[in-house]
C-alpha cells in the first residue's frame, strides 16, 4: 500500500491536471500525447488510470496557473524514487525534444535528477517511457528542490510545448544509513555512524564543541563561539562585567 503523502500528491496532481481517465484518449493522427500510464498511476494513487498531461499536442490546463497548482502539490514522498511518463508522436508528425535543465537546488540532499534517454532527440512514434529519477544522496534528511525543464519543437524548429518557467518541484529524502541523519557537515560512514567535523560531536553531530569550554553557564553554539549569560563576556565567558 502507498504512503498517504504519496496518495495525496497523486490526487492533487490528478485534480490539477483535470484530465484523468480510465483509458488514454483516442489517438488522433499527426499529433503528440504524453501521459502517466496506469501502472505508474497505481504506484502513485493506488488504482489504475491514465493521467493525461499532453493531449492532441496541447498541455493540460493546470500549466496556465502552474504556481497555484504547485502550491497544492506536496513533495514527492520518500517511497517514490522515480516517475515514469509515456509519450508518443502519432501519424507522420515529427517532434523534437530537449532537456534544458535537470538541476537539484539542494545538492547536499539530492543529486541532479536523471533521465533514461538522451538530453536531445526525437519523440518516438511508438509509445515509449521516459523515466525521471530522483537520486537522494543518503547522507542528509530533508526536502530537495529541483528543476526539470524540457522543450518540444515541431519539424520547423518552433517551440510548441515547454515546461513552465521557474517550475520548481520537491523531493523528500530520508537518511537510511544513519537514522536521523548527520548534521553540521558530518557524513555517514560504512559502519552507519556519523563522522563529525572538528568542533562537533554527538550521534548526529548535532552538538558543538568549544575549546576552552564555555564557563559561567555559557552556551557553545558553534565551534569556538560561546553565548554568555548576563554579566559575563570573553571568548569562553570567563570574564565578568
Amino acid at each position: 500500500s502507498m504512503a498517504p503523502a504519496g496518495r495525496l500528491c497523486a490526487a492533487l496532481l490528478c485534480g490539477a491536471l483535470s484530465l484523468c481517465s480510465l483509458r488514454a484518449a483516442p489517438r488522433q493522427p499527426d499529433t503528440l500525447y504524453m501521459w502517466i500510464d496506469a501502472q505508474q498511476a497505481r504506484v502513485l494513487i493506488g488504482f489504475e488510470e491514465d493521467i493525461l498531461i499532453v493531449s492532441e499536442g496541447k498541455m493540460a490546463p493546470f500549466t496556465h496557473d502552474f504556481r497555484k497548482a504547485q502550491q497544492r502539490m506536496p513533495a514527492i514522498p520518500v517511497s517514490i524514487h522515480s516517475m515514469n511518463f509515456t509519450w508518443q508522436a502519432t501519424g507522420r508528425a515529427e517532434y523534437f525534444y530537449e532537456f534544458l535543465s535537470l538541476h537539484s537546488l539542494d545538492k547536499g540532499i539530492m543529486a541532479d535528477p536523471t533521465i533514461n534517454i538522451p538530453l536531445l532527440g526525437t519523440v518516438p512514434h511508438k509509445a515509449s517511457v521516459v523515466q525521471v529519477g530522483f537520486p537522494c544522496l543518503g547522507k542528509q534528511d530533508g526536502v530537495a528542490a529541483f528543476e526539470v525543464n524540457v522543450i518540444i519543437m515541431n519539424s520547423e524548429g518552433n517551440i510548441i510545448l515547454q515546461t513552465p518557467q521557474n517550475a520548481i518541484f520537491f523531493k523528500t529524502c530520508q537518511q537510511a544509513e544513519c537514522p536521523g541523519g548527520c548534521r553540521n557537515g558530518g557524513f555517514c560512514n560504512e559502519r552507519h555512524v556519523c563522522e563529525c567535523p572538528d568542533g562537533f560531536y554527538g550521534p548526529h553531530c548535532e552538538k558543538a564543541l568549544c575549546t576552552p569550554r564555555c564557563m559561567n553557564g555559557g552556551l557553545c553554539i558553534t565551534p569556538g563561539l560561546c553565548i554568555c549569560p548576563p554579566g559575563f563576556y570573553g571568548i569562553n565567558c570567563d570574564k565578568g562585567n
